[in-house]
């Protein structure tokens, strides 16, 4: 029944051209829906709503809900939009969706993982059931909610996250549910009509999967939910291109933690015969370290403790005092506690411009001072470095940004706004792990590939980039050297197989104009891959991630090693992150040669060898 209703709503839904010609629209009123009784209906999970009874239409088909519209990924409702919808027994709750999509991507075989969210069309359900959930990151509110996974996949389980802790686990699954309540946890079936191009969700869980222990469902229990529905429409791409919330047209920013509110109604939508009232969500002080305005005076107090080199005459914790290691050791703190798929999924949604969920994000913890600081940066390296001196400048989320008087490039250049603040502020880019997404900027690589004339980007394995063919991206090889516009002499290293593989990551060796040499290590080069002429270096970038960075220091024998490799989230859920220990150990083996650690947005002048 409702699959025969919700077609033609769906096929009416805004395109985006209507929308742009009707000009600013209001944010739309936070939601509430309530979820009927499902009474003495029963209800096969088999992926069709043709016995579910009429219902509260969870309306996901505005285009100010949308996220993740620029260049071209969505054309239309066609493309992307949904109606959704609730259901209760005193056992389980049930969720329907019907999602138009004109490109259904399953889960493709082999590939289901608890340890990494799946690459699928999808829709992501967050539960919060105390409704006091306000933010992204280390947010005490959110100990208690619960998130569903819902995509094609073989076994009709219903994959659970939990974001906080950085897990997931596999509802135990049966039959679909009847009449009479079951023990199993959940059931989960998606079905697609490729003719119709719509893609139908049903999915069935336990409360006790749901509610905190304790906590039964009954008429008039509340909880908040964001439903979040994924389109890929790449099949090679690794990250979702468009993605439509339920909340995201509730402010000028799609804020994943705004959610909306569910009540448990009897089945006529009332309670006690009236219609429910909404409680109010309670006024919640946020975290200190949530708080923009704390991340805004960490930034002041850095910028009052600068960095030291450290020379041997003392520990390199004592590099740049007492106050300065405090600092440090309460961002390393933050930096390791930050939920690793929060991280993960922060890179994804700026890495495919999804502008209003990333400026959301950095209202908050870490984003918000990646904010602040990248924007410093910008401003900083605005100006040329003096005569005869090279600035290097950290960037707050990832990369190096190396300027002179007359030139300026990017390494590694990564974070959510590295297009819109750095994309004058290069001649060229080089990226040493091109297949890690924490490591490029999509957005600023396609601006520089489309300038007339395109200004170029070097990396050694082609990698997904929109409006890019992989055949078509320009590569290097070790040994490859390129001689810029601007002066300056680039060299790849690495390891020159005989079979024709190349290895995870590069190294390069940049001759700059002035007589200044630079060698970014990368994580994987050895020194027998560092060319006869690297001898004379005024700085080495050393990455604590590389084995043989003790052994590439002391062939070299830099001016400066400026130590790499930490300051970051956990990306990668079995490799530990490199942690404020680590690196200050790292100094200390490096010793004789003189090292410098960086925090982000903090940047050091190089002066020619004397």
């Amino acid at each position: 029944m409702l699959a025969l209703v919700l077609l033609p709503a769906l096929q009416g839904a805004q395109d985006p051209a209507a929308v742009d010609q009707a000009g600013p629209r209001a944010p739309m009123p936070i939601p509430v829906v309530v979820a009927c009784h499902r009474g003495d209906r029963k209800i096969d999970v088999d992926g069709s709503v043709v016995d579910w009874p009429e219902l509260p239409a969870i309306d996901l088909s505005d285009v100010r809900q949308l996220s993740g519209t620029g260049n071209g990924a969505w054309r239309s409702a066609q493309d992307l939009s949904a109606y959704a919808f609730l259901m209760w027994d005193e056992h389980d709750l049930w969720f329907a969706a019907v999602v138009k999509d004109e490109w259904h991507r399953a889960l493709a075989p082999d590939t289901f993982t608890l340890l990494e969210t799946p690459v699928a069309d999808s829709i992501v359900l967050s539960i919060d059931p105390r409704r006091d959930t306000r933010s992204l990151g280390p947010d005490p509110g959110r100990a208690d909610d619960v998130e569903f996974w819902l995509g094609e996949e073989a076994s009709h389980h219903v994959l659970q996250w939990d974001r906080l802790r950085g897990t997931a686990r596999l509802l135990d699954g049966g039959q679909p549910g009847g009449g009479a309540a079951t023990n199993d946890e959940s059931r989960l079936v998606v079905s697609h009509d490729q003719e119709r191009s719509v893609t139908t969700y049903e999915m069935r869980v336990a409360w006790s999967s749901v509610l905190p222990p304790g906590q039964l469902p009954k008429p008039g229990t509340t909880f908040d939910l964001q439903i979040v529905v994924n389109d890929f429409d790449e099949g090679t791409d690794p990250m979702p291109q468009t993605r439509i919330g339920w909340t995201f047209g509730c402010s000028l920013f799609a804020d994943v933690c705004l959610f909306g509110t569910v009540i448990l109604t009897d089945a006529d939508g009332k309670l006690a015969g009236a219609v429910p009232d909404v409680p109010p969500r309670r006024e919640i002080e946020p975290a200190e370290v949530l708080r923009r305005e704390h991340w805004a005076g960490f930034a002041r107090q850095l910028r009052a403790h600068p960095p030291t080199v450290h020379d041997g005459s003392r520990a390199p914790e004592e590099a740049g005092g007492i106050g300065r290691l405090e600092l440090l050791e309460h961002l390393d703190y933050e930096l390791g506690r930050y939920p690793r798929v929060d991280f993960v999924e922060f890179y994804e949604r700026a890495q495919r411009h999804m502008a209003r969920e990333v400026t959301a994000a950095e209202q908050h913890g870490l984003p918000a001072f990646w904010d602040l600081s990248a924007r410093a940066t910008a401003a900083a390296a605005a100006e040329p470095a003096l005569p005869g001196t090279v600035r290097l400048h950290r960037l707050p989320q990832n990369g190096w940004l190396v300027r002179g008087e007359r030139f300026a490039f990017l390494v590694d250049p990564a974070g959510a706004r590295a297009a819109s603040l750095f994309k004058g502020a290069t001649d060229f880019v080089l990226l040493s792990e091109p297949l890690d997404m924490a490591r490029r900027s999509d957005p600023l690589l396609m601006l520089m590939n489309e300038a007339k004339p395109p200004r170029p980007f070097f990396a050694h394995i082609a990698f997904q980039l929109p409006h890019m063919l992989m055949q078509d991206m320009p590569l290097v090889a070790p040994g490859d050297e390129r001689l810029q516009p601007d002066g300056a002499r680039m060299r790849a290293l690495g390891e020159l197989r005989a079979d024709g593989k190349v290895p995870f990551a590069l190294g390069y060796q940049v001759t700059l104009p002035g007589g200044f040499t630079l060698v970014f290590a990368g994580a994987a080069l050895r020194v027998e891959d560092l060319p006869r002429t690297a001898s004379d270096c005024e700085c080495l970038v050393l990455t604590a991630r590389n084995p043989a960075s003790l052994a590439i220091a002391a062939a070299l024998r830099p001016q400066l090693v400026l130590v790499d490799g930490g300051f970051a989230c956990c990306q990668l859920p079995d490799v530990p992150r490199v942690d404020l220990h680590m690196l200050h150990t790292m100094q200390r083996l490096l010793w004789p040669c003189r090292s410098l650690l960086l925090a982000p947005g903090e940047s050091w002048t190089l002066t020619k060898r004397q």
